[in-house]
């Protein structure tokens, strides 16, 4: 009779174990989905908006995403401005890994989390409000050139580039 009784308590405290790990779990994750946006987004203090964005060779090489971070690359002087052109190969991994390295993190010729988490560190803000739900503007102060964004209601990125403002999706380039 005890091993009768012994089984449902084990199952159900198993279940219950199970489904309050999995609400946890659930309730860690950051506010922003990132690439599962469609878009480098964010919301509130823009200090972390970036830190879970990446691009790279062999994740969205050719997107906006990567647009900005060349974008990024040359406001630090590792690019030409005719070298943002949304295109993440060998000669932007190679400069990333010189930033990184620049910025004394891991090198990986990625732009990974903590390479974004850096670079959201160069943001200034400019105008707008902190607030999710409202307009901001930032500036991205680099070592050669700064350059804007700025975040829509959205919590969407964007960054002017040849005489247009620029989403910073993950699933389109229009800045070739």
């Amino acid at each position: 009779m005890t091993i009768r009784t012994a089984r449902p308590r084990l199952a159900t405290t198993a279940v219950l174990g199970a489904a309050l790990g999995a609400t946890l779990a659930l309730g860690t994750l950051p506010a922003s989905a990132a690439v599962s946006d469609g878009y480098i987004s964010g919301g509130g203090s823009f200090r972390n908006d970036w830190s879970d964005e990446r691009v790279a060779a062999d994740y969205y090489p050719r997107s906006n995403a990567a647009c900005l971070w060349q974008k990024v690359l040359w406001a630090e002087g590792l690019l030409t401005n005719s070298e943002v052109d949304g295109a993440f190969g060998g000669n932007t991994a190679h400069q990333t890994g010189r930033l990184q390295s620049r910025w004394g993190i891991p090198t990986s010729e990625k732009a990974d989390h903590g390479t974004f988490t850096k670079a959201a560190g160069r943001l200034k803000f400019v105008s707008g409000s902190t607030a999710s739900g409202k307009k901001l503007e930032l500036k991205y102060n680099g070592v050669a050139h700064d350059f804007t964004v700025r975040r829509n209601e959205r919590g969407q990125y964007g960054f002017y580039l040849d005489d247009a403002w620029r989403a910073a999706t993950y699933k389109k380039r229009t800045c070739i």
